[in-house]
């Protein structure tokens, strides 16, 4: 139930607060957002997650596809939308979104509908989250910087977590 109350609410914002005039524009930054956590959820499945959704709707494939098709376009665009263009603004908007991100988790490990492993917790949300969205917004201004630098970020949680390819 937290899945869909979640999911809903990150649709009816965005239709509320998006510009879904503008979807097309954001619609590379959707295929990124959605390239790498389906990565993330191949990785998890084929060697070890370090976090899962629990509790989900109907089932786990269900409840990610559901996220990754819906949800995650909706906030794409809801984040990309209204983005500032000065400084003090951009790092209000930056905390604004990375606070209620890491605020929906917090309430999804309070209502065990996210587990945690390897050693992750929420201060490697804050960590991921604190990267997320300003990654978004690099790649809707230079996609190939921010894929260059989401290669990198990888590695980084690669070695952190001692993943090992077979």
């Amino acid at each position: 139930m937290f899945h869909i109350i979640v999911i809903l609410l990150v649709v009816l914002s965005s239709i509320k607060w998006g510009t879904w005039s503008r979807w097309r524009e954001f619609l590379p930054t959707i295929y990124y957002f959605a390239f790498f956590n389906m990565f993330y959820q191949y990785i998890s499945f084929s060697i070890k997650p370090v976090w899962e959704l629990k509790n989900f709707f109907v089932n786990m494939f269900l409840t990610d596809t559901i996220y990754t098709m819906i949800a995650y376009p909706a906030l794409v665009v809801l984040f990309l939308s209204h983005f500032p263009q000065d400084k003090r603004s951009i790092i209000f908007y930056y905390v604004k979104y990375i606070g209620i991100s890491i605020i929906i988790e917090w309430l999804a490990s309070k209502f065990h509908s996210i587990e945690y492993f390897e050693g992750w917790n929420l201060k490697w949300t804050i960590l991921f989250y604190s990267i997320m969205y300003p990654l978004l917004q690099l790649h809707h201004r230079k996609p190939a910087h921010a894929i260059v630098l989401s290669l990198f970020i990888v590695a980084f949680y690669f070695f952190s977590f001692d993943y090992h390819v077979h």
